[in-house]
């Protein structure tokens, strides 16, 4: 029994350790520093961005820090330093208003005036997270379905909910919990009647009344042809779109804007990201390069000549430059500061050979990682069974029994913590 209670000990010790140890290192060591900013700019047809430093601030960038924090800066594409009114000045559609009162609007571009008005009207910002996807996070399978002609100013959410059955589109009463039997029937009988087949494949709506308006829900079905479902005045209405079902839709985020160019992105199984068009649901797509939904956020940024993809991971930003037809202008990567390795981050993954942390950037809901840098885990392992070693013989004249050593020799730190706090037999 004691044997039992002290492996049951040792095992929550070297749990907590890896969880806890490791987050206090970071609140002592590191700085949180959020991704980089990264446009292009229409004044200077090249791209520019802006980014918090990790490690010294170089001197460029001092000199040109009159008008803002020091450990920012804003650098263009060829690696030069400008001050934040600079950089201002160089994306006129984004900060408009500051143009406005530096007497710069109406502005002149390619031949083109742009006064305040024409700015607001053709600018747009659609955005992808990873976490987004519907199949990387785990859900409730229950949504609204909003009234998309509510009869007042502002949309409401409904006194029911769906799910999707193998056999029917439920719905259910928020308020007695029952289901509504006629309401199922009628859009059930709807979706079949329009091709749909069972089961579904995926939901795909904006699930709130923050918005200007409702485009209600799309549906894939089991043989991923897409459906745009609605509810007016209280009645189904569907339709088949297009959408060629050998793209196997894998997601679609919905986008309601006034407008109304584009319901909003949609995802294939192969990584392909299109734009879903108002006109007849046509898709076009983005040629995006080494772009990966599953580990990348992605904002596409429109303006009245340009529309700028810019997509990044936790090191590399990369951005693609187009003009309105979606073809190519410019490109450019770029490694983030917050991705240099500092010798704070060489001392954390020696000191610590794995670490477990609950993840919610990546997923959006908790979920508990492992995660562990090689040499650097190997090096410390080394080094702390060493000092165990050299302990051990100090104080006992012997080498260490094979079981310590092997604890030591897999979980470094936490195992050697356990060792000192736990009497912990030489053989298990």
């Amino acid at each position: 029994m004691k044997k039992c209670a002290c492996l049951c000990f040792t095992l929550l010790v070297i749990l907590v350790s890896a969880i806890y140890l490791p987050i206090l290192y970071e609140k002592v060591f590191f700085k949180q520093i959020k991704k980089t900013h990264l446009f292009y700019s229409p004044v200077s047809r090249d791209f520019i961005l802006k980014e918090k430093f990790t490690g010294p601030v170089p001197e460029q960038a001092l000199k040109n820090s009159v008008d803002h924090h020091t450990g920012i800066a804003y650098q263009k594409a060829d690696n030069t330093y400008v001050s934040r009114r600079q950089f201002e000045k160089h994306l006129p559609f984004i900060f408009y208003k500051n143009m406005e009162i530096w007497g710069l609007l109406p502005l002149e571009l390619g031949g083109r005036k742009f006064d305040k008005q024409t700015i607001k009207k053709n600018r747009r910002v659609m955005e992808l997270k990873s976490i987004d996807i519907i199949d990387r996070r785990p859900f409730t399978p229950f949504w609204p379905l909003l009234e998309s002609n509510p009869g007042q100013a502002r949309l409401v959410f409904p006194d029911d909910r769906f799910r999707m059955t193998p056999t029917a589109m439920e719905f259910i009463n928020a308020d007695t919990n029952r289901k509504d039997k006629a309401l199922t029937k009628t859009f059930t009988n709807t979706l079949k009647d329009c091709g749909f087949i069972f089961p579904v494949q995926s939901i795909n709506g904006k699930f709130t009344v923050l918005k200007p308006f409702d485009e209600g829900i799309f549906m894939v079905d089991a043989k991923f042809s897409v459906f745009h479902v609605k509810r007016i005045n209280g009645k189904p209405e569907i339709i088949k779109t297009p959408i060629d079902t050998r793209l196997k839709t894998r997601f679609i985020k919905i986008s309601e804007n006034r407008q109304k160019q584009y319901y909003g992105l949609l995802l294939t199984h192969t990584g392909q990201l299109n734009l879903l068009s108002y006109d007849n649901y046509k898709l076009i797509p983005l040629p995006l390069i080494h772009y990966d939904p599953d580990c990348m956020d992605i904002k596409l940024i429109f303006n009245p000549l340009f529309c700028t993809a810019v997509y990044s991971d936790q090191t590399m930003i990369r951005a693609l430059a187009m003009d309105r037809d979606f073809t190519i202008i410019k490109k450019f990567s770029h490694t983030m500061s917050r991705a240099r390795v500092t010798l704070a981050k060489q001392v954390y993954h020696t000191l610590f050979p794995f670490c477990i942390y609950f993840d919610t950037e990546n997923s959006g809901f908790l979920s508990m990682q492992v995660q562990s840098e090689g040499k650097y885990a190997l090096l410390g392992l080394i080094v702390c069974l060493g000092i165990f070693f050299s302990k051990t013989m100090l104080g006992r004249k012997k080498p260490p029994g094979l079981w310590k050593t092997a604890l030591v020799a897999t979980t470094g730190i936490y195992g050697f913590i356990a060792i000192n706090i736990i009497d912990i037999d030489d053989e298990p």
